[in-house]
């Protein structure tokens, strides 16, 4: 009959034997290092954009993202399909090539 004992957090398989001999015990548990936060500061986070629409459009943008809830799509994905639309129409980088860093914006 095989007994599980919690110790420290770490699980450790017990087998009754004569007299409570433990047979097996489980390994120890092997921590990797996490990544240094310096090596997280390089790389570049989104930023966020508040936007405030009319109470009609809030809705209307509702039932487009209901309506389109097979391709998943979110308020995100339909504000970067018009900002790549907008982008597009002014002749400038789209959002893949300028969120790749493939190409910039030089005012």
């Amino acid at each position: 009959m095989a007994k599980r004992k919690a110790s420290l957090g770490l699980g450790a398989v017990f087998e009754e034997k004569e007299e409570n001999e433990i047979i097996e015990v489980a390994p120890p548990v092997q921590l990797k290092p996490t990544a240094s936060r310096a090596s997280t500061a390089t790389t570049k986070k989104k930023q966020s954009i508040p936007i405030y629409v009319d109470p009609l459009l809030h809705e209307a943008l509702h039932v487009l993202v209901f309506s389109e809830r097979h391709k998943k799509t979110s308020f995100q994905t339909l504000f970067i399909e018009a900002l790549d639309l907008l982008l597009e129409q002014r002749g400038l980088p789209s959002v893949a090539e300028l969120s790749s860093g493939e190409k910039t914006i030089n005012l």
